[in-house]
């Protein structure tokens, strides 16, 4: 496998390879002498799973990628040499002046610019919270304001207001509960979510700026790391 095939991550940057310099065959011994008559034979893989950024340490990223460029760098060591080229120069009537040999240069790592990378890990992070978000609440059309209506019934139902409660109410007799316990119900889930959603909107934004302020890819995916659980 050539350094160009060997990428650092995929699924938009949230899974890291962790790419690994193994035997892919064993030696070929002599059966009488125990002499080596042909060599090892030793290639990137990748034998244990990705690592995922958002479960990851900075460190543990850190060290995932300073490794995949060591096999990186050992792929391109492996290599056999290249073949060189004939380069013909030709005037401006078409007559051949010169010809020269060149060595194509080997093939490099990929690379992606930081730029790309930035945009890409911000829409990784966004749709990340996105997700979280998801586990708490119900994420569809119209749903979100459904909650703040719901949320703003239970709060004029515990300052003494008389109604109507519309929301409230529907929810009530469907669940065959009374309005009372429905309305403190929804208070009480109004205020365990904010102080969720306050959390993951604090990790979002310290995710963000901190891929703003990357001057290296490494510290890119390490902004990930403010949304491990």
């Amino acid at each position: 496998m050539q350094p160009d095939q060997m990428p650092d991550s995929y699924r938009g940057g949230r899974l890291l390879y962790q790419w690994r310099w193994v035997q892919i065959q064993p030696a070929v011994l002599d059966p009488e002498t125990g002499g080596e008559l042909e060599p090892a034979v030793f290639g990137a893989r990748c034998p244990e799973p990705p690592l995922d950024v958002f479960d990851a340490a900075p460190e543990e990223i850190e060290a995932v990628l300073a490794g995949n460029a060591e096999v990186r760098a050992l792929a391109a060591a492996a290599l056999p040499p290249a073949k060189p080229i004939i380069v013909t120069e030709f005037d401006a009537e078409g007559n051949v002046i010169a010809t020269r040999e060149v060595i194509p240069e080997p093939p490099a790592a990929p690379v992606v610019p930081l730029a790309d990378l930035k945009a890409a890990a911000v829409d990784l992070i966004n749709r990340r919270v996105g997700d979280l978000r998801g586990l708490h609440i119900t994420v569809t059309v119209g749903q979100s304001a459904t909650y703040l209506e719901k949320q703003e019934e239970a709060e004029r139902h515990a300052a003494g207001d008389s109604g109507p409660f519309p929301y409230l109410e529907a929810e009530a007799a469907a669940t065959d509960t009374s309005l009372d316990d429905i309305a403190a119900l929804v208070r009480a889930t109004a205020a365990a979510w904010t102080a969720t959603n306050a959390d993951l909107e604090g990790r979002r934004r310290g995710a963000l700026v901190a891929v703003e302020a990357a001057e290296t890819a490494v510290q890119v995916y390490q902004a990930c790391a403010h949304l491990r659980a």
